[in-house]
């Protein structure tokens, strides 16, 4: 996501950051993602789950609210 400015996952290591990719593993970082709506943060959650069968298909991210 850019909505903050910076992707999702970063580290020098790539063993480190294929791991983080891996495991879903972010974070709303503060203060980057303070003034980010609920809905918003919400909207990513469903696009980056780990889990492909809770993972939004396009259809339900094209009817999210967000």
């Amino acid at each position: 996501s850019r909505l903050c400015g910076y992707p999702p996952f970063y580290d020098e290591n790539d063993a480190k950051l294929f791991e983080q990719i891996l495991q879903a593993e972010y974070e709303f970082d503060s203060p980057y993602w303070d003034d980010i709506s609920a809905s918003a943060k919400d909207f990513i959650q469903h696009l980056m789950e780990k889990d492909p069968g809770k993972r939004y298909t396009c259809e339900q991210a094209l009817q999210h609210p967000w």
